[in-house]
């Protein structure tokens, strides 16, 4: 999440970013179902690149494994995620 302009500058939610991690691998069309200004509104205006995610997702089969998950908060005034998941055997 992060937002770099505007009345909202260097807003950034990491309680969203987390909860879209664990959506992204376990329950992607809860994510698809969410506006582009519910993105903006929750998680900052440049946070609507998440849909780019969306569409890497939905290159996968529904059940994934989670390779390696990361997470942080940085002094950048954004929050850095990185998921990499594989389709289940």
């Amino acid at each position: 999440s992060h937002q770099l302009h505007g009345e909202r500058a260097g807003y950034m939610n990491r309680a969203f970013d987390e909860w879209f991690l664990d959506h992204i691998e376990s329950n992607p069309l809860a994510l698809a179902h969410l506006s582009r200004q519910a993105y903006m509104q929750r998680a900052g205006a440049e946070a609507i690149e998440l849909i780019m995610w969306l569409v890497m997702r939905g290159a996968l089969n529904e059940r994934v494994e989670r390779v390696h998950r990361f997470y942080q908060m940085g002094i950048s005034l954004t929050g850095a995620g990185l998921i990499a998941l594989a389709n289940s055997r």
